[in-house]
């Protein structure tokens, strides 16, 4: 059973709170839920592009081009599949 934890009330202005409602009702969701899962998926994206961001960063401080790269990869795999 997942635990759920009341650490902070959030206040939400009443005309984005009507369009969470809107929206809930045509997806048949209880709108606190579709907030829940919209904060989630929010949580998840932030980490998603942290992560590209990370990637991008050591990507430029590599020595080698992203076709020298691939090329790389490609013969690995090549290797690997006749292995």
């Amino acid at each position: 059973m997942k635990a759920r934890f009341l650490l902070a009330e959030v206040t939400i202005k009443d005309q984005l709170w009507q369009g969470i409602k809107t929206v809930a009702r045509r997806k048949r969701r209880r709108p606190e839920r579709l907030a829940e899962t919209v904060l989630q998926e929010f949580l998840l994206r932030q980490a998603d592009e942290q992560l590209l961001s990370r990637s991008e960063h050591a990507a430029r401080g590599s020595p080698f081009r992203i076709e020298d790269s691939e090329e790389m990869i490609r013969q690995y795999r090549r290797r690997k599949r006749k292995a």
